[in-house]
C-alpha cells in the first residue's frame, strides 16, 4: 500500500514544496553577482547556438580617417593627432575643378574582429558526515564560496581581455614594461616620475579625446553643502589600491597656488549615482578601486643597486601597475542564447549510483561560458605606472 505523506524530491512534497534547496541556490547566485567592477563597463552581445564557438563582428572604418597619412588611420581608425599638412593635403585632393568628371574616387573598408568562447567550471565535493556532524550550515557555505569563485573568474576574464588593448601609454621615457623605472635613482629621489600624476593623467585624457572616446558620466552639479566640489563630465579609470594610495596625495600648482588635485567621492556636490567601486576624481577622470586589479610583478626595469626608494618591487625588478580606461562602447562580453551567466549543479549524498554506491558523497559545481571582445581598441586605454609599496 502506497504511503500518502511523502517528501519526494522536496519540491513535490505532499506537505508543500520545501525551500531549503532554493535557499542554497539563492546563496550561490547572490555570491556570483556580488562584484561587478569590470563587468559594469562591458556591452552585451549574444550568439545563437549551433553556430560554432567563434563570434565575429565587423565594422566599417571611417573614410575620413583613412584619407589621413598616419598609418594608424588606415588600419584601425585611430585619431591620435591630426597633422596640419595631412589635413591640407586631404582637402586639396578633394577639390573639384570646373567640369569635373568621375574624379576623387574613394572606397570604404571593413574590418572583422573575433573572439572564441571558453568554458569554466569548478566543484566542491563533500561527504554525508559533513552535514550530519558539522555545527555549520556547510551546504550554504559551499554554494556561496563557489558562487563567489565563479564571480571572480568572470571578472578576471573581463579584466585580462580589456588589458590586452593595444592602446598603451607609459610615463617618463619608458616605451615598454621592461623600461618602466629604467634609470631610477637609488636614493628614491626620482620615484615620483614613475607614479601616477596629474599631468600624466591629463595626457591620457588627451589621447582618449583625440581617439573620440565617449565619456562615461555627465557633470556633477553644484551644491549648497559645505566643502563639496563640482565634478566635470569624466572618463572612468580602474585602479588597484596601490595606485589609489598614490592618487590621494596628488597636487597641482606650486607655491601658494598648490592644492590637492584628487577629490574623494564623499566630497562630490551630488554623489547619488556613484559607479560600483567609485572612490574619487581627478581632472576629467573618475576612479574605480578594484581589490582584484592585477599587477605586473617584477615586469619593470631592474631596481638600482642599494635601492632605498618606495616603489613596489619583487626584490629584483619594479612592479608595473596598469590603469584601465573602459570607455563607453569599447568592450563587450558575448553570451550564448538560452544559457545563463552561470549555471549551478548539485547532488546530495543520498543519491545512490555507481559512482556513489554507499550514498556518502555529494557535490556542488558551477560552469559558465565566457567570451569577451574589444570593439574599439582606440577607445580602450591602458596607462602603466609604478606605485608605492
Amino acid at each position: 500500500m502506497a504511503v500518502v505523506n511523502v517528501y519526494g524530491d522536496g519540491a513535490t512534497s505532499t506537505a508543500g514544496a520545501n525551500t531549503v534547496t532554493h535557499h542554497y541556490d539563492r546563496a550561490g547566485i547572490k555570491a556570483a553577482n556580488e562584484m561587478n567592477v569590470y563587468g559594469q563597463w562591458a556591452d552585451r552581445k549574444s550568439m545563437p547556438l549551433k553556430k560554432g564557438k567563434t563570434y565575429k563582428i565587423s565594422k566599417f572604418l571611417h573614410i575620413y580617417d583613412r584619407t589621413q597619412a598616419n598609418a594608424d588611420f588606415a588600419t584601425k581608425g585611430y585619431l591620435s593627432s591630426r597633422n596640419i599638412d595631412d589635413v591640407a593635403t586631404a582637402l586639396s585632393n578633394a577639390a573639384l575643378p570646373e567640369g569635373a568628371g568621375a574624379v576623387n574616387k574613394t572606397s570604404i573598408q571593413k574590418v572583422t574582429i573575433e573572439t572564441s568562447f571558453g568554458r569554466f567550471g569548478e566543484m566542491v565535493d563533500y561527504s554525508d558526515e559533513v552535514e550530519m556532524f558539522s555545527e555549520d550550515s556547510m551546504q550554504v557555505h559551499y554554494r556561496e564560496e563557489l558562487g563567489r569563485l565563479a564571480n571572480r573568474r568572470v571578472e578576471d576574464s573581463i579584466q585580462l581581455d580589456m588589458l590586452a588593448t593595444g592602446t598603451v601609454m607609459f610615463p617618463s621615457v619608458a616605451t615598454s614594461e621592461i623600461t618602466m623605472g629604467a634609470g631610477a635613482a637609488a636614493d628614491g629621489s626620482t620615484d615620483n616620475v614613475w607614479k601616477i600624476s596629474y599631468d600624466y593623467l591629463r595626457k591620457g585624457v588627451r589621447k582618449l579625446v583625440r581617439n573620440r572616446a565617449v565619456r562615461n558620466t555627465s557633470i556633477v552639479t553644484g551644491s549648497t553643502k559645505v566643502d563639496t566640489r563640482t565634478v566635470n563630465k569624466a572618463f572612468y579609470a580602474i585602479v588597484g589600491p596601490e595606485v589609489k594610495f598614490d592618487l590621494e596625495s596628488q597636487t597641482r600648482g606650486s607655491g601658494a597656488e598648490t592644492e590637492f588635485a584628487y577629490v574623494p567621492a564623499y566630497k562630490y556636490a551630488a554623489a547619488g549615482n556613484l559607479a560600483e567601486g567609485e572612490v574619487g576624481q581627478m581632472h576629467d577622470v573618475k576612479f574605480i578601486e578594484s581589490e582584484t586589479a592585477v599587477v605586473g610583478t617584477g615586469k619593470g626595469a631592474a631596481i638600482p643597486v642599494s635601492y632605498v626608494g618606495t616603489l613596489s618591487n619583487d626584490g629584483t625588478n619594479f612592479d608595473v601597475f596598469p590603469i584601465l580606461f573602459p570607455t563607453k562602447g569599447a568592450f563587450a562580453t558575448v553570451g550564448l542564447k538560452g544559457h545563463g551567466k552561470i549555471k549551478f549543479n548539485s547532488q546530495a549524498p543520498s543519491k545512490i549510483e555507481l559512482g556513489n554506491p554507499y550514498g556518502t558523497q555529494g557535490f556542488f559545481s558551477y560552469n559558465c561560458w565566457y567570451a569577451g571582445i574589444i570593439l574599439k581598441e582606440e577607445c580602450l586605454l591602458k596607462m602603466n605606472v609604478l606605485a608605492s609599496a
